[in-house]
């Protein structure tokens, strides 16, 4: 029951993070960013906690007892959310390249192509909201879980062979 609070705990942790990042420091389109992007300070709490989460995702695996058979399931569940993901957030991002570029637009007569193109790469703070946002959260949390079946799957094998060349002996 602890176990499980914390990785609640955890989870709205990281998710409030998220949602924190993407409304509070995107600047709007045609605004002008200051010293660089704040966001990224968020980064080494979200590594960290993340680490934290997969640990967490192992001991609730191992408290479960879960089968193979659903831990196979739960993979192929990862990976199709991930593909989903993956799509879902390359056509988020080119909808918010053409926001931004009307904004651009309406406020100097035309489309700056090569402006748009500077404030949509790398970890611009004009992109927070498309790098933290529900999708990447929920991504990331799929991630988490996915490394965590690999671990306890793995240890499953390893501790499966050792056993099996004990009996050996």
């Amino acid at each position: 029951m602890k176990s499980t609070l914390l990785l609640l705990l955890n989870l709205v942790s990281l998710l409030s993070i998220f949602l924190f990042i993407e409304h509070a420091m995107t600047v709007s389109p045609g605004q002008v960013s200051g010293n660089g992007n704040p966001a990224l300070l968020f980064v080494i709490p979200i590594v960290v906690l993340f680490l934290v989460l997969v640990y967490q995702w192992c001991r609730w695996i191992k408290l479960k007892l879960i089968p193979l058979k659903w831990t196979i399931i739960a993979s192929m569940a990862v990976i199709f959310h991930w593909v989903v993901g993956i799509s879902y957030q390359q056509t988020s991002f080119q909808r918010y390249k053409q926001h931004i570029a009307q904004a651009n637009k309406s406020i100097s007569g035309e489309i700056d192509w090569a402006y748009i193109d500077s404030i949509t790469s790398g970890l611009s703070i004009h992109i927070n909201n498309q790098i933290f946002n529900l999708n990447t959260y929920l991504m990331m949390v799929t991630l988490s879980l996915m490394l965590a079946i690999l671990l306890v799957v793995l240890k499953r094998k390893i501790e499966e062979a050792l056993q099996v060349h004990d009996r050996s002996e």
